[in-house]
């Protein structure tokens, strides 16, 4: 524990402490429901029974359900909920706790080639600000100690100086994973103390493969958090041996929050957030639930967000679910998590690009329905757009320029509809040329 945190993690909860505990009341209810099954179970029913019936009287497309089943409702996704925006959202002055009549918008990065505008309230901003203090917690990371957060930042999604400060961060861009990048950072940790990192999984295979050909003590590494995409247990096993850090998964995406994590006592179960969102595992091809044991799809209810209430919300993921156990404390958890695994594609020097920087750019071109990237050469790329207007592409172009390098030749198809693979799914990063 170093002084910085200490400090900085005091007047962090003095503030909240004095401002009526705005993240504390909930950071200790999420202890509560996810410590005590018999006592969780009661306050999570008690929480969806209260967003089923707020749903049903301010939200236009949840008004027509009377009944307080949750099996009453429909299964939605991110195209029904796109086509429905303005009926799911609920008005400023309807939501309880909300403090400005500006909604927070989360933006999606379309990791499925759907980008995802979701609206906000304040108290599930607080929810959400909770929820990573108590995961991070759990993988042994005290918040504000030093954090590496390894993502692609961008200029709609950044950090000023002054929130890297207060919270201890240290915003990495990792765009680009090329050596030089791997360097930086492996130096980085080292000098800068880091306790723990945060990034996309693929990004890690780039780390365990350079501090196997350059062996560097980081000692003050704790815990690495991945995220997006599937872990390669090899790769876990590395950075285990190199560093001697535990590294945990979690299960989490932007327009809702923490799902799950990974317990450094288990053997890499999910255990879920139960506090803030109702889970369901449905069979996969029909609306039923799923046997014990049994794959099946993850459909989740986020029981805090009443700007823009998430019921029965179909992620794409598809999962096995275990019964409770004592790591657990009795809540089901995921045995077995199948995320979405994406291309990789490489700049015009030969260097791998992280598919999430691609997201992070088009997710910012408005009017866009669905997205696919394509490499198709040494040199060449494709991007496929489904638009709902005729748009300019020019910005985006530029971005991706910078992206991949002034040698790229991007072509811009514009479609209908992007293939839906066999599985339902569509990809949106594909490389057709396959770097040898």
């Amino acid at each position: 524990m170093s002084i910085g945190g200490f400090l900085r993690r005091s007047i962090y909860w003095t503030n909240d402490f004095l401002h009526g505990s705005p993240v504390g009341k909930h950071y200790r209810e999420i202890h509560t429901i996810l410590n005590d099954e018999k006592r969780g179970k009661q306050l999570q029913a008690e929480s969806l029974k209260n967003l089923l019936e707020f749903a049903k009287k301010h939200s236009a497309f949840y008004s027509q359900y009377d009944s307080n089943d949750i099996t009453s409702f429909p299964i939605v996704n991110k195209n029904i909920l796109i086509a429905n925006h303005d009926q799911v959202a609920v008005k400023a002055e309807d939501i309880p706790e909300q403090k400005t009549k500006e909604i927070y918008v989360q933006r999606t990065s379309g990791s499925t080639g759907t980008p995802f505008a979701v609206p906000a309230d304040t108290r599930k901003r607080n929810r959400r600000i909770a929820e990573l203090k108590y995961f991070g917690m759990l993988g042994g990371f005290k918040s504000h100690e030093k954090l590496g957060q390894c993502r692609v930042w961008t200029k709609w999604h950044n950090k000023s100086k002054k929130q890297q400060f207060m919270e201890n961060i240290l915003a990495i861009n990792i765009s680009k994973m090329d050596n030089d990048t791997v360097k930086n950072l492996v130096e980085t940790v080292k000098n800068e103390h880091v306790v723990a990192l945060l990034g996309y999984a693929n990004w890690f295979d780039q780390i365990a493969q350079y501090l196997g050909e350059h062996p560097t003590p980081l000692p003050s590494l704790k815990v690495i958090f991945t995220g997006s995409e599937m872990l390669k247990e090899q790769t876990r096993s590395e950075l285990k041996r190199l560093i001697g850090c535990n590294v945990l998964e979690r299960y989490s995406n932007e327009e809702q929050g923490i799902l799950g994590q990974q317990s450094a006592k288990g053997e890499y179960e999910y255990y879920l957030n139960h506090a803030s969102y109702y889970f369901e595992i449905l069979k996969l091809e029909e609306d039923k639930p799923a046997e014990p044991g049994e794959l099946g799809r993850i459909v989740i209810t986020d029981l805090y967000n009443y700007a823009f209430p998430l019921i029965r919300y179909d992620t794409g993921d598809t999962a096995i679910m275990a019964e409770g156990n004592k790591l657990s404390h009795g809540w089901p958890y995921i045995s077995k998590l199948y995320g979405r695994r994406l291309d990789l594609i490489f700049d015009t020097n030969g260097n791998p690009v992280q598919p999430m920087a691609l997201a992070r750019i088009l997710k910012n071109l408005k009017g866009i329905i669905q997205w696919q990237f394509i490499q198709t050469g040494e040199h060449e790329y494709k991007i496929r757009l489904n638009m709902e207007e005729n748009i300019s592409t020019k910005e985006c172009e530029a971005e991706l320029l910078d992206l991949l390098g002034e040698r790229a030749e991007i072509s811009v198809e514009k479609v209908e509809e992007i293939p839906i693979l066999a599985s339902g799914k569509r990809k949106p990063v594909v490389n057709e040329w396959k770097k040898q």
